[in-house]
């Protein structure tokens, strides 16, 4: 746009993010929801097939043990794959980019525990508190019931006290990880917005300004750059 002493301009609220329509930011790239869920996927079929194992009465009900072994070893094996492939190639970049805002926390994210008439309002990260919470110890979580499963299904049988310990970890880790689940499901269901993000990418200015206002502030300094870069050669004056 042109303005009265002729300088072009681009206006801020109307600017899209990369990948995005006006008044909406990307939030997440095809690689960042390909990871997201197929790790979701993998993980559902371990809670299942682990399900079936752990408990007499679905055993039995069931049957195929044998079968039902072997494909939740397999999905096990495989648990880390799609993280590991997105952090791997030159589509990487928004990924780690997300991965590292996990382990930087800013008071905002600690403001986030308190009870809401008590918080200060503070502009939020990408992700709060809450979720980065979550995000590490699921992490870890998952790497150790990939630890301990190795242990319990291929160590040799000298190896029984080892054994024993990695399957009382690998239980009590089966539990942790089905109620951190259902709490990350059930806080994804209550927040429309940040849920159907994760199918489209793609999130609304608004949220991020009454959510996220740390990162909006990012993501508008960077709309700000090619806005700059657009200005300076319309305003010069011809030689």
């Amino acid at each position: 746009m042109i303005d009265a002493a002729g300088q072009s301009w681009v206006p801020r609220q109307a600017a899209a993010s990369p990948g995005g329509r006006a008044g909406e930011l990307q939030r997440f790239d095809v690689i960042e929801r390909l990871v997201h869920w197929t790790t979701a996927v993998l993980m559902v079929c371990l809670i299942v097939t682990g399900a079936i194992l752990y408990l007499p009465a679905l055993a039995v009900r069931i049957g195929h043990r044998g079968l039902i072994e072997n494909i939740h070893v397999i999905t096990g094996l495989c648990l880390l794959g799609p993280l590991l492939l997105g952090v791997a190639g030159p589509w990487r970049s928004r990924l780690l980019a997300d991965l590292r805002r996990f382990d930087r926390w800013s008071p905002s994210d600690f403001d986030w525990f308190r009870s809401l008439a008590r918080r200060r309002q503070l502009p939020g990260d990408k992700f709060n508190g809450g979720q980065k919470i979550e995000a590490a110890f699921l992490g870890a979580a998952m790497v150790a019931a990939l630890v301990t499963g190795v242990i319990m299904r291929f160590a040799p049988s000298s190896w029984i006290t080892w054994a024993t310990g990695a399957t009382l970890v690998h239980d009590a880790l089966f539990f942790a990880i089905i109620i951190a689940l259902v709490g990350h499901v059930a806080f994804a269901l209550s927040k429309p917005d940040q849920f159907i993000s994760m199918f489209t990418g793609r999130i609304s200015r608004s949220w991020a300004k009454a959510h996220a206002r740390g990162w909006l502030a990012e993501i508008e300094a960077e709309e700000a750059v090619p806005a700059a870069e657009a200005d300076g050669p319309a305003g010069g004056s011809s030689p």
